[in-house]
């Protein structure tokens, strides 16, 4: 009996023995690594939400980068449709413009082509013109010759040395056909009319050329020169003995 008690009193002894070993590697192990793990628990979990934070802002960085490269996208496309708009607007105008330039020139090269025969109907006509006023002029000198020379008794011939010969009849009374003559030529520096010669010489040329040099009218001329012939005829006694 007092072996079966001393074996109870081992016995939990034993027991004892045994929890505080328990304790003991439950306080110096077990609950060292509880927080070592919960610790690290914390710090994993932790750990994933910075990644799932990171994930989120790399998936919004993503995002954001799919978004402006669509908009780039449209952008340029519309820039590119605008541009071929344009072109196809400029092309359109450089096209109109290029017809209107052809019309143009079909126009011109027609003018062209009836330019040499509305020439050649010009020249035509101013050669018709030109021969209409040859016969014209002919005629009117003809005509004013024969004036002067039925009327005024004056013939107007041109010397040997290029000279101007006016020959006046119908002066004389007693030799109705009698000459009288006074010749002139024109100055080829100063343009100026100078007399040469006069038959019968006669006073009064000098001051006849230089009204004739003022004035220019052959016509004042041609009758003072009569008029100086008849005013010798009727005055005998005043007749210059040289021009």
């Amino acid at each position: 009996m007092e072996n079966a008690t001393f074996q109870g009193i081992q016995a939990s002894q034993l027991e004892y023995h045994l929890n505080l070993v328990k304790e003991k590697y439950r306080n110096e192990f077990l609950t060292p690594l509880n927080e070592n793990l919960e610790n690290s628990l914390e710090e994993a979990d932790c750990q994933l939400e910075n990644y799932k934070s990171l994930a989120s802002d790399y998936n919004e960085i993503i995002n954001d980068a799919r978004r402006e490269n669509l908009r780039r996208q449209r952008e340029i496309k519309k820039q590119g449709r605008n541009k071929i708009t344009h072109l196809n607007s400029k092309i359109y105008q450089e096209e109109s413009n290029l017809q209107q330039v052809e019309v143009k020139n079909e126009q011109i090269q027609m003018r062209l082509k009836q330019v040499p025969t509305e020439i050649q109907e010009e020249k035509e006509q101013i050669s018709s013109v030109r021969e209409a006023a040859k016969i014209t002029n002919v005629e009117f000198y003809a005509k004013a010759v024969k004036m002067f020379q039925e009327r005024l008794g004056l013939k107007i011939e041109k010397t040997k040395d290029k000279k101007m010969k006016f020959i006046y009849t119908r002066i004389d009374p007693n030799d109705d056909q009698k000459e009288f003559c006074v010749s002139f030529g024109i100055d080829s520096l100063s343009k100026q009319y100078y007399v040469v010669e006069s038959v019968p010489s006669v006073s009064g040329l000098q001051s006849l050329i230089d009204q004739i040099n003022r004035s220019g009218n052959l016509r004042i001329f041609v009758k003072g020169v009569r008029s100086l012939f008849q005013e010798y005829v009727n005055n005998p006694v005043d007749r210059p003995q040289q021009l």
